[in-house]
């Protein structure tokens, strides 16, 4: 397993004194090497705060971060440096992730040069990064002479400069249209198949849900479910979803299930041999129609 948390939480003091906000409510996630999966959710759902976590750029309040079997929450200042090294980071905005006086060549370089790992031969990476993000002849060219998606693609090449073991993207294409969000999805998916880089982007985009090994939903700080490919599956859309069952025993169903049990408001949980059924209670029609004669009365 290369990273793998445990029971996370994580509060931000809010302005009214006395209350506090908790962004992250025991949240639970295990990302195996190698492997491309995507976080869904709507703003204010925890996403940001998950990965700046994972980055070490932020601690969490309670609960524990392990990297290939190290707790995180114990590194030292420089341990922690070094395992920034091992982590590469792309946010939603360009101009979060590039320098806007520089070149896309110096751009890349730029990591290389003044902090990470020793990378031989600079330039020669960054020309590399270049060309297989089909940035080939745009080398000299500054982020405001590039479109929206070179910005991007350009992001990406900074992320892996220093060649990370673990690429965190942040709403990679919040700011893209449709078409070039299809592009960057394929680049991320060619470069967790041809390089090995283990891959999580954190987004409110679905279509990252059919593109992925596996898709975790979160909402109100809590992964509630996960989607992965059916056995046999013949396209990427094929996936089964899962719930998750957290430490408190809370559930949330899927929202195919939730269609179908309009006007259900409880249930009976049994398990049965090694299966948990689910019975709901509906109101009977005798408990309807007094409802409804009560409201004739009045």
């Amino acid at each position: 397993m290369l990273l793998k948390c445990q029971d996370l939480i994580k509060i931000y003091p809010s302005p009214v004194a006395g209350l506090n906000f908790p962004a992250l409510r025991g949240l639970h996630l295990s990302i195996k090497k190698g492997e491309l999966i995507s976080i869904i959710g709507p703003s204010g759902a925890g996403k940001t705060t998950l990965l700046r976590l994972l980055s070490a750029y932020d601690q969490p309040s309670s609960g524990e971060i392990w990297y290939e079997g190290k707790l995180i929450n114990q590194f030292t200042e420089p341990e922690i440096n070094l395992y920034r090294n091992e982590v590469g980071i792309m946010y939603q905005s360009p101009r979060d992730n590039l320098i806007w006086g520089l070149s896309a060549l110096d751009n890349i370089m730029f990591p290389m040069r003044y902090w990470g790992k020793f990378v031989p031969n600079h330039k020669q990476r960054a020309w590399e990064l270049l060309d297989r993000l089909g940035l080939k002849g745009k080398e000299s060219r500054k982020p405001a002479h590039l479109s929206g998606g070179e910005q991007q693609r350009v992001a990406i090449a900074v992320a892996l400069a220093n060649e990370p073991t673990l690429l965190l993207a942040d709403e990679p294409t919040g700011e893209l249209d449709s078409i070039t969000t299809g592009v960057i999805i394929d680049y991320f998916r060619e470069l967790n198949r041809d390089l090995g880089i283990t891959i999580c982007v954190a987004t409110h985009d679905r279509r990252f849900s059919t593109m992925t090994d596996r898709t975790y939903k979160i909402q109100d700080g809590r992964l509630t479910s996960f989607q992965f490919p059916k056995e046999g599956a013949t396209t990427a859309a094929d996936r089964e979803e899962v719930a998750i069952i957290d430490a408190d025993g809370t559930i949330k169903l899927p929202d195919e299930i939730l269609k179908q049990l309009k006007g259900v408001s409880s249930a009976k949980v049994v398990i049965k041999g090694d299966k948990i059924e689910m019975i709901p209670s509906r109101k009977d029609k005798k408990t309807k129609n007094n409802d409804e004669g009560s409201q004739k009365d009045d």
